[in-house]
This record gives C-alpha cells, structure tokens and sequence, in this order.
C-alpha cells in the first residue's frame, strides 16, 4: 500500500521535545500518527545541525538553533503529511513557523542566498532520510514510491525556497524602515565599538549615554514567550536594579538586550526576581558610551552561564569567563594541574566543588560545609580524596590549582 512504509517510520534514540506549534503537531499526529511524528522531530534535529554546520550563519547559540529546529522541525512534518495525502505544493504548504524563522534570519542580518542554501541543505538531507527507509522496501513498491516522493520533495524545495524568498524580501523592507530596526542598528554600532553621532543615537534610542549603565539579558526558556513579557520583566528588573529609565532591544524571539541608567558607579544592592520561565544575565556598571558597551558585553558573558542558574550577574563568574576565553588550551591547562581528579563522573565533579569551596573558604572545613551543606567531616573526607586522585599534597601557592578547579566548572 502506498505510504504504509511512511506510516511505519520511528524514531531510534528519542529524547527531543518537539519543537513546533501545538496545532502543526496535532495535525501531524492525526494524519501520520505517533511515530511518523516522532521520527520528524528526531531527524529535525539531525537536519538542524546539519544545515548550521554548512551554514554557520545559521548558529550562535541555544536561541538560533531552536528558532531554526522549529522552522525545520514543521517543514518536515509538512513534508511528511504532504507526501502521505500525495498534495501538490502551494505557497500556504509553507508552515508558519518557517515563516517566523525567516523573519527571525532576517533581523539578524543572514544574507538571502545563504536562507536559500539552508532551505536547499533541509530539503537535500530529508531526501536522503526518505531514501534510506524507502530502499528497506520489495519491488515494484521501492521504485514506484522512489519516484514518486523524489518528484514531490523536490516541488516542496522549489514552493518553500519561492516563499521564503519572498517573505524575506518582504521582512526585510519592513524590518529596515522600522524604528527597532533603527535603534537596533545604533546598538549593533556601539557593541561593535563604532563611533557614533551621541545626540542623535540618544534621540532614536530614547535613552541618555551619558551617565552610568547597567546592562542585562532576558532570557525566556521558551520560544513562544510572547515579547512584551521579555520587556515587561526588564522593566521589573530596572527598578529592582534602581535604575532610571530602561532601553530594551529585541534580540532574538526568546532574547530581549536591555540597558538602565544609574545614579553612582556602585553596583545594584538589589537582588532581582526572577519568575519561573525567564532568566536574567547582568553586566558590570560602567560609564558613558564606552560603558554602554562593556557593561552588555559582560552581560553577555554572563549569559553564557544561565544553564547554572536563573540569575547570573557579571561579578561572579568573570574569572570563570576569562578563563573559558582560552577554550583548549585552558582544558589542557586544566587537566594537567588535576589529574586524576579532571573527568566528566559526577563523582569527581563534587570533589572539585568540594575542594574549590574549602580553598575559596581559607581551608575552613567548617565554613565550606556550610557553604555546602554538609558537615566539616564530609568537608575533610572529600578534600583528602581529591588529594589522592590529585597524586600530591595541596600545593602553598594555590593559584594555578584553584584556576583549574574554575576551569573545570565552567560550560564548553
């Protein structure tokens, strides 16, 4: 029977949530079924990854990749649907959340023919996919379904790239004529260290440079957080900051860039609250223009360690940060000063935290047990066991080894 080779499709390891709407994985369940749906979902990420690896424009981080997953994730899904009902492409076969996507390229300035490259590396590895569970079939079914998917893939590739380079044309003008566009634009120039007319960039922006900044990042854990809830709790975080004023830029669908003006140079006293969904990363004060820039830039570093916490300000990771800058050769440097106590066991990772917190603490057992809640006799039980697997007594000087303790604790 036509398509019951689609309709037996599974996934092999599982473990992804999907990513696209409700109603596009409804709508796939009830036409394919569960494991068609799940297999969709699977190979999407396979596929994102792909095109991200020939596509590096495509990446930068947790939010380009899911913003992408989902584009892919409901074209597949479409796709498979489409070829199930045998339906010939139309413009609407499109899903929206590819559409979003495309808008989504087009705010962070990805050149056309590299969207178009991207739609064409999808569709070629989905081909592949197809191929690969329609050759397990007998004659006369491998060939006639060979056929007839290959043609009908291949019509969705040319309706979806048709589209999206319309809906890019069409984003992009409103996208440029737009005042975040603008606003954007000013920022990306100060970020990037470009000089800038102040007046006018303070008159576009609406917020004054010259003064004291703190600079934060709105991080929401899921796509579909509307954005006025990113700019809502931003200005939340402003006033609990004791800030003047707050100037917010639209990153990504799940990111908001924010700034606010402080009256001193001293740092916020404030703890901020963070609701369940978001996350917030937060820069040093710093002064003026310059300012401006460093405290987001260090914001951003910050931001590099929500997966830790839902909070993460600048100050308390910046040895960390500067550390990671180093990549390799800082794990090489790292596993040379631990031995036997580096690896990814869990085991091994609480006697790293265990030994950092009783050096951070001046070799106190009794406040590093506080510190981690266990008492001064785990405290010294697990100091002597990171001593074995270190191969030598705690060194005098500690510098290098709690720089490898840091090292260690810090993401890849």
């Amino acid at each position: 029977m036509r398509c019951q080779w689609l309709l037996g499709l599974r996934a092999q390891g599982g473990g992804h949530p999907p990513a696209a709407t409700p109603a596009t994985l409804a709508f796939a369940r009830q036409t394919l079924g569960n494991g068609p749906t799940e297999w969709a979902v699977e190979t999407a990420v396979w596929m994102t990854q792909e095109v991200i690896r020939q596509v590096p424009a495509y990446g930068g981080g947790r939010t380009p990749f899911e913003t992408l997953r989902r584009s892919v994730e409901a074209s597949v899904l479409t796709a498979l649907t489409g070829l199930c009902q045998d339906t010939r492409p139309s413009p609407e076969f499109v899903p929206v959340e590819a559409v979003e996507g495309n808008a989504d390229l087009v705010h962070r300035g990805v050149p056309l023919d590299l969207v178009l490259r991207g739609v064409r590396i999808g569709h070629a590895c989905l081909h592949q996919r197809l191929m690969d569970a329609i050759d397990a079939e007998p004659e006369p079914a491998r060939t006639t379904e060979s056929h007839r998917v290959s043609e009908l893939l291949f019509s969705y590739a040319d309706t979806h790239a048709s589209r999206m380079a319309e809906e890019y044309i069409a984003e992009r003008d409103r996208w440029q004529a737009s005042t975040e566009a603008a606003r954007h634009r000013i920022v990306d120039d100060i970020v990037a260290g470009r000089r800038i007319d102040q007046e006018a960039a303070e008159r576009t922006l609406g917020y004054e440079l010259a003064r004291h900044h703190v600079a934060f990042v709105v991080v929401a854990d899921e796509l579909d957080t509307p954005a006025e809830v990113l700019r809502r709790f931003a200005a939340e975080a402003a006033r609990a900051m004791d800030g003047h004023g707050v100037l917010t830029v639209q990153e990504g669908p799940s990111d908001v860039w924010a700034w606010t003006g402080r009256l001193s140079g001293s740092a916020p006293s404030a703890d901020v609250e963070v609701p369940m969904g978001l996350r917030l990363a937060v820069g040093p004060v710093a002064y003026g223009v310059a300012g401006f820039r460093r405290s987001h830039l260090g914001a951003r570093e910050a931001q590099a360690f929500l997966a830790e916490t839902r909070l993460c300000r600048h100050a308390g990771i910046r040895v960390r940060s500067l550390l990671a800058a180093s990549g390799e050769r800082a794990q090489w440097f790292a596993e040379e000063m631990l031995g036997g106590l580096a690896g990814a066991d869990a085991r091994r990772a609480e006697l790293r935290e265990t030994l950092r917190v009783y050096l951070a603490s001046g070799r106190s057992p009794q406040r590093a047990g506080e510190m981690l809640h266990v008492s001064r006799n785990t405290v010294g039980y697990r100091v002597k066991q990171a001593e074995g697997l270190l191969g030598r007594p705690l060194p005098e000087d500690l510098l290098e080894l709690r720089l490898a303790l840091e090292i260690a604790r810090t993401p890849r």
